[in-house]
């Protein structure tokens, strides 16, 4: 039995969540008994009918089922598969779908462990018997819908060791497509099936040759919280990209535009929305779905991105705290503003931030324009971006020059997959004197952070982040 595919889809999984380890299960069932093998230990352990015993579940794992039927015989075979499992887990999830004809009998599940989590059998769950019930599963946030597509797929009949050529990215589309019904759903009473491909279409669409922004608020018509500012006598229907496409135009920073699941409806003041179910559109390609000001998915292109793949508040200043650890808190703050602001600039740039900007500055005078130190504000930065070349700032995030061209010696942390603005940062970053970290936008709505943090401190890890404005976090 080949687990290969298997490993493909559980891969995809940890991408969407990062602080957990997740282990595929697979379970084949006949007459005798069962057969599991797992991603843990991929040699099948078979398990006869007559001889299961009752399992400890010493790991205290929470059993999670995607469907009605029960199967006792079957949770104790499972729950003693991973007595004998040799992982380092105390409280987790697994979570199992069956499938059950005459020609196949199969289980396919993930168990999910948080990491560092210690303690015994989840609290608060029904009880039977000394041992907690499987549990329902339910869709919350994008991760769920994806494992509910993934264990959908491990099932699917045409399931191969090739893949059957569906990409991952397909998958968790399908995945981002199921969590934007369920979210429309919640909010409007309506699972909508064209409600994801509409909004991929009005985030790649232009009007006059400028990129969609704007809400949209999902809200039943005639909900108490909601009262529309502007009310259309006849709402428009999702179908109408061309006409939806010039409301989201119309929608600024103070309204945002209503949607019932099926129609457009009017217009709505920002102060009413604040725990509303939204959809923003930030340009080139790039939406985002949130509750709020809580940022629940983004996709970027028709495929959803990547938790450890969004740029926020936490992992920006993660970096700084490796890169310059002198940089105070206020100073985190200030770097983090200014950050936000370059990712918002319609064209690409770069910033260096370095404890010795002044003496670089002075260093590099041939191949920069120095200037007079100037804290970076929206306008200033909006003018300094204007021309090819990175900003020297300090940690204060004063800067010292403009357009420089940065130097340094080769280095193996540059790449030939990526432009010369990347390079020549790695090159820098890798030469200089002084601690350095450089941010890096891109117009094609991507920043790097050079050099990249990477998690196991071994090697320099390349990783695009999707950029993300203020108002998403």
């Amino acid at each position: 039995m080949s687990l290969e595919s298997f490993e493909q889809v559980r891969s995809l999984l940890v991408k969407f969540n990062a602080d957990c380890d997740i282990t595929f299960v697979v379970i084949i069932h006949d007459q005798a008994g069962v057969q599991i093998a797992s991603s843990a230990d991929p040699h099948p352990v078979f398990n006869e009918a007559s001889r299961r015993k009752r399992a400890a579940n010493v790991k205290g794992i929470q059993l999670v089922s995607c469907e009605d039927e029960r199967d006792p015989a079957l949770e104790e075979a499972m729950l003693g598969y991973f007595d004998g499992l040799d992982i380092d887990c105390r409280e987790g999830e697994f979570v199992f779908k069956s499938t059950r004809t005459e020609l196949d009998h199969r289980t396919v599940g993930f168990l999910i462990t948080r990491r560092g989590e210690v303690g015994g059998p989840p609290t608060g769950v029904p009880v039977e018997g000394g041992r907690t019930k499987p549990q329902p599963f339910e869709i919350k946030k994008l991760f769920d819908a994806l494992l509910y597509v993934s264990l959908q797929y491990c099932l699917s009949p045409r399931h191969s060791d090739t893949f059957f050529g569906l990409a991952p990215d397909l998958l968790s589309r399908a995945a981002a497509q199921l969590y934007l019904q369920k979210l429309s759903q919640e909010a409007t009473g309506r699972m909508n099936y064209g409600l994801y491909e509409l909004c991929c279409d009005l985030a790649a669409a232009q009007y006059e040759g400028r990129a969609g922004a704007g809400y949209i608020v999902l809200a039943k018509r005639g909900s108490a919280n909601i009262r529309p500012s502007v009310e259309f006598r006849r709402p428009i229907h999702l179908s109408h990209n061309t006409g939806a496409r010039k409301l989201i135009e119309m929608a600024s920073q103070q309204f945002a535009l209503l949607f019932d699941g099926d129609y457009f409806y009017g217009f709505v003041d920002f102060d009413q929305i604040q725990e509303c179910h939204q959809i923003l559109f930030k340009g080139r390609g790039i939406w985002t779905m949130q509750r709020g000001e809580q940022l629940l998915a983004m996709v970027s292109y028709g495929t959803p991105v990547e938790v450890d793949r969004i740029l926020t508040k936490d992992v920006f200043q993660a970096h700084v705290k490796k890169c310059l650890p002198m940089v105070d808190a206020n100073g985190l703050e200030t770097l983090w503003n200014i950050a936000t602001i370059a990712a918002e600039q319609p064209v690409g740039t770069n910033i260096l931030f370095t404890p010795g900007a002044r003496h670089e500055a002075q260093r590099l005078s041939s191949q920069c324009i120095p200037i007079r130190p100037v804290a970076l504000t929206p306008e200033v930065t909006t003018q300094l971006t204007a021309i090819d070349g990175t900003l020297i700032a300090d940690v204060e995030g004063n800067v010292h020059a403009v357009g420089a061209i940065m130097d340094g010696g080769s280095t193996p942390s540059g790449t030939w997959q990526r432009g010369g603005r990347y390079n020549s940062a790695a090159n820098y970053v890798t030469s200089s004197q002084y601690p350095s970290m450089i941010f890096i936008v891109s117009q094609d709505g991507y920043v790097d952070i050079v050099p990249p943090m990477n998690p196991k401190g071994d090697k320099w890890s390349m990783k695009r982040y999707l950029k993300l404005n203020s108002t998403a976090i």
